[in-house]
């Protein structure tokens, strides 16, 4: 597809899964557990977003994550953000995050309130209502998603169609 990003095959050892098969929508699955290899991955691959012409709709699917990644990954994954703001805010329509956990949903959420985001962010039950949300962001932004999209989200038709 056009404008699509080239994502370095994943390395070996390296357990978070970095699709952009059905692009303009990103999805990330998280796994188990979380290493500094996984967020080396994970940052180089979102570089590759960022410098695609196109803007982007992303979800992170958390529901295998077992074990909360320590202090040091969490803030290595924070600086990360932060140093891209600007174009986190130019390039992502928005960011869905999947949290099977009720508690921790309403604990992103209120942490977002708190913190917000430079592009929209939303917790969700799902991957099925993540993808429906972004399907929704991604046609508002004038873009069509491939039809996986919205398979992944349960639909058969488009929003708007």
């Amino acid at each position: 597809m056009v404008g699509r990003p080239e994502i370095g095959i994943r390395p070996a050892g390296v357990g978070i899964e970095f699709d952009v098969s059905l692009w303009p929508l990103v999805l990330v699955s998280m796994p188990p557990s979380i290493e500094l290899d996984d967020i080396v991955y994970l940052q180089e691959s979102y570089e590759h977003v960022f410098a695609a012409p196109r803007r982007h709709a992303l979800i992170v699917d958390t529901t295998t994550l077992e074990k909360i990644p320590d202090a040091t990954l969490r803030r290595r994954m924070k600086e990360f953000e932060d140093g891209r703001r600007p174009i986190i805010r130019e390039k992502n329509i928005g960011s869905a995050i999947v949290l099977s956990n009720s508690l921790a949903r309403g604990a992103y959420t209120a942490l977002r309130w708190i913190s917000p985001q430079p592009a929209p962010n939303k917790a969700f039950a799902n991957v099925r209502d993540a993808a429906r949300w972004c399907i929704e962001g991604i046609e508002a932004d004038g873009q069509e998603a491939p039809a996986g999209v919205y398979i992944l989200a349960g639909m058969s038709v488009a929003v708007g169609g």
